[in-house]
Formats: C-alpha cells, sequence, structure tokens
C-alpha cells in the first residue's frame, strides 16, 4: 500500500496539469462558438460536440483529483469540502455523464451555452433522481468550480502534507532492481545499468521528491491561467 500511495503522491502534479488541460480546452472551444455565433457562422455541431466531450473530461479530472488526495495522503475529502458550492452537482453529473451516457450540455442562449435541468441519473439501487444544475454559462461555470476546488485541495496539501509518503534511497533501490528484470528495458540498457550500479545507487543518497510543492506549483499555474482568462 505504500508504494501505492507513494506512486499517486507523484501523479498528483499531473492530474492538475490535466485539469488545466481540459479547462484550457473547455476555454478555447468556447471561444470558437462565441466567434462563430458573432458572424452567424452555423451549424455550430462539431463545436458544441467538442465541448461535451471537454467537458466530460474536465469532471473526471476533478474525480481523479479528489481519488488521488485521498489515497496518498490516506484522508477521507468529501464532495462537500472539495467544493461546498458545487459538490452535489459535481457528484452527480459526473456521475450521468460517465456511468449514464448523458451529453450534459444542452442549451445556449445569446452567446454561451448552458446545462439546464432537471438532470436525471440511476442511482446505485436503481432509483432515478433529479437534480438542477447550477444557472451560470459552461465557461463560468467551470472557471468557479476549479477555483473553489484548487483553493480546497491546496489548503488540503498544506495541512496534510506530512502524510503522503516519500520516496526514499530503499525505494529508488527497489526500483532500479526492478528495471534490470523488466521486459521493456533493452538488455543494453541493462547492461549499462549493472556497469553503473554502485554510483546510480550512490546517487540516491539525501534525494528528496517535494510532490506537494510540486502540485501547489502546478495548482498555482492553473490559477494564474484563470485569473488571466478572466481580466
Amino acid at each position: 500500500m505504500r508504494d501505492f500511495r507513494i506512486a499517486v503522491g507523484n501523479s498528483l502534479k499531473g492530474k492538475v496539469g490535466e485539469h488545466g488541460f481540459f479547462l484550457r480546452k473547455i476555454a478555447e472551444i468556447t471561444k470558437v462558438i462565441e466567434q462563430k455565433n458573432a458572424k452567424q457562422d452555423y451549424p455550430l455541431n462539431t463545436e458544441l460536440e467538442r465541448l461535451n466531450y471537454f467537458f466530460s473530461a474536465y469532471l473526471n479530472t476533478i474525480q481523479s483529483m479528489k481519488d488521488a488526495c485521498q489515497t496518498a495522503m490516506g484522508v477521507d475529502f468529501s464532495w462537500s469540502i472539495l467544493s461546498p458550492t458545487y459538490g452535489d452537482f459535481i457528484f452527480y453529473c459526473r456521475n450521468a455523464a460517465t456511468h449514464d451516457g448523458y451529453h450534459l450540455i444542452n442549451a445556449g442562449k445569446g452567446m454561451n451555452n448552458y446545462i439546464v435541468g432537471p438532470l436525471r441519473r440511476i442511482d446505485s439501487r436503481g432509483k432515478v433522481i433529479e437534480f438542477d444544475p447550477p444557472k451560470e454559462d459552461v465557461l463560468t461555470l467551470c472557471w468557479n468550480i476549479s477555483t473553489e476546488a484548487l483553493v480546497s485541495i491546496g489548503s488540503l496539501l498544506k495541512r496534510k502534507r506530512g502524510e503522503i509518503p516519500v520516496a526514499e534511497e530503499a525505494d529508488f533501490r527497489k526500483a532500479t532492481e526492478a528495471s534490470l528484470l523488466s521486459d521493456f528495458i533493452p538488455d543494453e540498457v541493462k547492461k549499462m545499468i549493472l556497469a553503473n550500479k554502485e554510483s546510480i545507487e550512490a546517487s540516491f543518497k539525501g534525494v528528496k521528491i517535494d510532490v506537494v510543492s510540486q502540485t501547489l506549483n502546478a495548482i498555482a499555474s492553473v490559477e494564474q491561467f484563470i485569473a488571466d482568462a478572466r481580466t
């Protein structure tokens, strides 16, 4: 379990980056839709499909960040803590998109796109759940969700940074041994590792990977993108 938590902790930065990637994609395709609307360049079927694709992926990155925090830190990180304003919506909305197959963005008004409810999904007991989406247009909604979720994740990381297990010299040695048994490592590379094994292992001494600082930097990068985009 410790090895798994180390691996997940090392992936936190990438999960935040993935979230930022799909947020940027939503912003980009929204801009294209606005431009085509202004020119009355119709239809918009392809662009609206892409917006739904990116939004579904965006929702899944929020689930990934939440789960990764829980696993890496060994804590309970509820939807209401992650996003007090939008937590319930994200939970139901992501499940509707991922498990029930919904395309959620279903309306447009002026230059903007919206999710209009009530939306429905089937819960784990087969019961139909109805829920109303927020009133914001999709891009504003994403700005707001990301801002709130990233603040919560950053705060959790600062409070619980000591809970994430960190790779130590023995872990690096184990990884070196595993590489020698891997079918994906070419034989010539394995020979180089064996020939330089002593110096490679010596280089591990004192190495510390600060996954919390790396993740906080990734969060700051996405937050700066949001701030720049909203000005």
